[in-house]
């Protein structure tokens, strides 16, 4: 008879390591904010894998997300938040983002016009002057030559003619003020003086330009002032320190993975808290709200309220779906994130093949340097991580003693090699 155990046709599909077989359970236990809409598709798959499925054939990898970090057991669920970190810190490695430096808040940037929408070179506006010039020489040529041709014409005509231009004349300047040349003189000058500049501008030195360029340094002078005040009220980063912290909280939390007592409970406490607006500082806190005990090491035990882990779960997802850098874009990541937490879920990711390889899977992505000399409060904390990590390996070693095997693990020797 063929059991379907020997068929082992399961294994790999399903998600065995969720803790609550319905969404309502998970609602009722975990405080999974589902929404109306969600309710309603909890009805028709009321079962928790069912769920998540259905949410990842609608390409819902968000919303799928969420319900992991709720269901999701305790443990595997860091788990899966931890190797999230590392991916991203794996894709910015690729790529990493570029800040942009203060100074450039609000600078303006060049504008340039396409070719088409130039506007032609603007003509140079002539020379009046010499222009009038011209025009005045050329008038005495042609008195001097009307003077000559008037030699020539009889003199009864001529007195004929001259008589009846003084009587126009003093009719015209009844009325204008000014002679028939005197007149055209005057429409010759304005003429010559607008010929070919009438839609002519000298840009440069027109008040607008003027004006603009008054403002735009107005501008300019408030905006570097504005960056100086902010500059000088912002604290200042210590680059160094928050580069260690960042690999102290994917340390401390490594080691709560694999031992989660309240030794390493309380050390993610204490690095989370200190870069708690990065992600690998928001993910020590997650381990830490994953312990159940908001007082580790207290005289009082102080139950953690349910949803707190798995809220902050999300928020450390979502944090680093809108990370800047990396190629990927922000469905891109909730989508990865989930195939992650599916792995982890269905229980072929977890953290025993690198216990067994004594590889931590961060170890080569951020880079830190361990000074030497170094406060008390520091120190501290960095000899109460090498004893943490040196106890998970112990318990690692005897883990698989007493499984049976001949050779120890070989956590032990490469973590003490690294801390020696």
């Amino acid at each position: 008879m063929e059991y379907v155990s020997n068929q082992l046709t399961w294994m790999n599909k399903h998600m065995v390591l969720l803790q609550h077989a319905t969404v309502l359970d998970t609602v009722s236990e975990e405080k999974y904010p589902a929404t109306t809409e969600q309710y309603e598709l909890a009805k028709t798959y009321p079962n928790s894998e069912d769920y998540v499925n259905e949410l990842v054939r609608r390409k819902e990898y968000k919303d799928a997300c969420c319900f992991l970090a709720y269901c999701l057991h305790k443990r595997t669920a860091v788990w899966w938040a931890y190797l999230c970190v590392v991916d991203l810190l794996t894709e910015l490695k690729k790529a990493p983002h570029k800040p942009r430096p203060i100074e450039d808040i609000g600078k303006p940037k060049p504008f340039n016009v396409p070719e088409w929408a130039k506007m032609h070179e603007m003509p140079k506006p002539k020379d009046v002057e010499a222009e009038l010039t011209k025009f005045h020489d050329f008038q005495k040529k042609a008195w001097s030559a009307h003077e000559e041709r008037m030699k020539i014409v009889d003199p009864e005509i001529r007195r004929n003619f001259e008589e009846g231009l003084a009587i126009v004349n003093n009719e015209i300047k009844k009325v204008h003020g000014v002679d028939i040349f005197e007149l055209f003189n005057m429409a010759a000058d304005k003429l010559i003086r607008s010929q070919g500049n009438e839609f002519i501008i000298d840009i440069e030195n027109s008040p607008i330009t003027k004006a603009e360029k008054e403002l735009k340094e107005k501008i300019e002078k408030i905006r570097t002032d504005t960056i100086a005040k902010v500059k000088s009220a912002l604290p200042k980063i210590d680059v160094k320190a928050r580069r260690q912290n960042k690999r102290n909280a994917l340390d401390c939390t490594y080691s709560y993975i694999i031992a989660p007592d309240e030794d390493n409970a309380n050390i993610c406490l204490t690095i989370g808290n200190k870069i708690n607006d990065t992600p690998e500082g928001l993910l020590a806190l997650v381990a830490f709200w994953s312990f159940g005990d908001l007082s580790p090491k207290g005289d009082i035990f102080i139950k953690t309220p349910p949803g707190l882990m798995a809220n902050g779960l999300n928020n450390l997802l979502l944090m680093l779906a809108l990370a800047e850098g990396g190629e990927k874009t922000l469905d891109e990541r909730f989508e990865c994130y989930f195939q992650i937490g599916l792995e982890v879920a269905i229980g072929i990711n977890n953290w025993g093949k690198s216990v067994e390889d004594g590889k931590v899977p961060h170890a080569d992505l951020i880079e830190f340097e361990v000074k030497e000399k170094m406060n008390d409060a520091k120190g501290t904390e960095i000899k109460d991580l090498k004893h943490n990590l040196a106890h998970a390996a112990k318990e690692a070693a005897e883990k698989a003693l007493h499984e049976g095997k001949k050779e120890s693990s070989p956590l032990i020797n490469n973590i003490m090699k690294r801390f020696k």
